[in-house]
C-alpha cells in the first residue's frame, strides 16, 4: 500500500526554524535560495544603504535584506534580496516581530547567484509582476547588468553607464548603475 504524503502548508512552513541559506516556499514545495556570494553581499548592502541615505528624514519606509514576504492567496513566500517597501504600506512594529511579512514589497531586488536558474527567476518576476509590485531589479553582479520590471511595460537592460529611476516607486531616486557595480572592485584585481 502506498499513502501519500500531505503537501506541507505555507503556515507549516512559517513556523518551521530557518535554515542556512533561507529558504521560499512555493506552492507545497521548500526551496533552498543558493548561498550568497561576496559579491551578492556588497551589492544587497550597498543597495540598502542608497535607499536610506536618499530617503534620509523621510517617513519611516522600510528597507529590507532577504526579509521573508508571504502572500497566503498564492501560497508563497520568497525573501528578495533586498525589498522597499513604501512607509504607508509598512505593517505594525508586533508584525515586524513575527517573521514574515504578509505585505508585497513596492520594489522586490533579485541579485543573481552563480547557481540561480534562469527559470526560478523569471517565476519570481512573474509572480511579482502578478501582484502589482510595481518595480522588480534582477541583478547580475557576473555580467553587471540590471534588468527593470514594471506591470504591464516592457522590461528594460541596463549596463554600466546607465543611470535609472526607481520610478514609479521612488521617481526621484537614481541609480547610477557603473557606481553600483564599482563596490565589487576591479575585475582584474
Amino acid at each position: 500500500m502506498v499513502s501519500a504524503t500531505k503537501p506541507m502548508t505555507l503556515d507549516e512552513f512559517l513556523a518551521m526554524p530557518e535554515t542556512e541559506p533561507p529558504s521560499e516556499f512555493i506552492c507545497g514545495e521548500v526551496v533552498q535560495k543558493p548561498m550568497p556570494t561576496g559579491s551578492h553581499s556588497l551589492i544587497a548592502s550597498e543597495l540598502s544603504h542608497l535607499f536610506r541615505s536618499h530617503l534620509a528624514g523621510a517617513k519611516t519606509p522600510g528597507v529590507f535584506v532577504e526579509s521573508r514576504h508571504a502572500l497566503r492567496p498564492e501560497n508563497r513566500a520568497y525573501l528578495p534580496d533586498v525589498a522597499f517597501v513604501l512607509a504607508e504600506h509598512m505593517p505594525g512594529r508586533n508584525a515586524l516581530d513575527r517573521g514574515a511579512l504578509d505585505v508585497q514589497p513596492d520594489i522586490a531586488i533579485e541579485i543573481l547567484s552563480p547557481e540561480d536558474r534562469p527559470s526560478r527567476v523569471a517565476e519570481k518576476v512573474t509572480f511579482y509582476m502578478r501582484n502589482n509590485t510595481p518595480l522588480v531589479w534582477v541583478i547580475d553582479p557576473i555580467d553587471e547588468t540590471l534588468d527593470a520590471y514594471r506591470p504591464g511595460l516592457a522590461s528594460t537592460h541596463h549596463t554600466r553607464g546607465d543611470i535609472i529611476t526607481g520610478e514609479p516607486v521612488l521617481p526621484d531616486f537614481r541609480l547610477d548603475v557603473g557606481a553600483l557595480f564599482a563596490v565589487l572592485g576591479s575585475a582584474e584585481a
